[in-house]
């Protein structure tokens, strides 16, 4: 027994497909298909990036500071100072900061005006707060207070993008669970351009909306919720 069942951009594309009565049970999209396809596909995956809340794309980034240093870039092709060569992040969910004697110590996200708003931005000593900025192609971190020393890591818990699918061979960057949401959506994507019945585009509605809400339901984190208030500049 296994569990390392995967399928590709073309598995899902001719199932879709079948779902909308354009292929028969044995047949598979032409080219021309399947290039459509492929585009309407990476669309809906590059949509999916921006929900924050698929636990397969948090990864935690590891970014040693330097001394004196209140920026690092931190993407693909991240150059200067401190840079970290890795996916880019999406948006930074979580963060802490950590001695050379395993000692974590939280810090604080800011907005780009509470950052902004901060004092002397050369002031040194230990992170204690951090502003994210995304950018294009690779983002762009700001510490406060800049680095006194070589001692301290930040680990932050990033979003990161879902891969591109750049053939038809391509599996997905997806856990396993979402691959009933993601057929779904492709049919739903593609009833009106190939013409399905309006009794086919409402039930594909139906069900693409069922499963993608079933995948968003599942991939929350099942932790405890607390509410306090955080205060911040001498206000709450």
């Amino acid at each position: 027994m296994t569990t390392t069942f995967s399928v590709t951009a073309s598995d899902v594309i001719n199932a879709s497909l079948r779902t909308l009565g354009v292929l028969g049970a044995t047949d598979t999209a032409n080219s021309n298909d399947q290039i459509n396809c492929l585009q309407a596909l990476n669309i809906i995956v590059k949509d999916w990036g921006k929900d924050a809340q698929y636990l397969w794309k948090q990864k935690e980034i590891l970014l040693p500071m330097v001394v004196g240093q209140a920026s690092y870039q931190i993407g693909l092709t991240a150059t200067g100072t401190g840079a970290l060569v890795t996916d880019r992040p999406l948006r930074i969910l979580d963060a802490f900061i950590r001695d050379s004697s395993n000692n974590d110590q939280t810090i604080q996200i800011v907005s780009k005006q509470e950052y902004n708003t901060l004092g002397d931005k050369t002031s040194q000593g230990v992170p204690n707060q951090i502003f994210y900025d995304a950018q294009l192609t690779n983002g762009v971190l700001y510490v406060y207070n800049v680095p006194s020393d070589t001692t301290h890591t930040i680990h932050l818990i990033a979003q990161i993008p879902i891969n591109d699918l750049a053939t038809v061979n391509d599996t997905f960057d997806i856990t396993q669970e979402a691959y009933r949401a993601i057929k779904w959506v492709l049919a739903d994507e593609l009833a009106l351009e190939y013409g399905a019945s309006p009794t086919t585009i409402q039930i594909t509605a139906q069900k693409a909306l069922m499963y993608k809400q079933k995948l968003d339901d599942w991939s929350q984190e099942e932790v405890s919720t607390f509410f306090q208030p955080t205060p911040r500049f001498g206000r709450q």
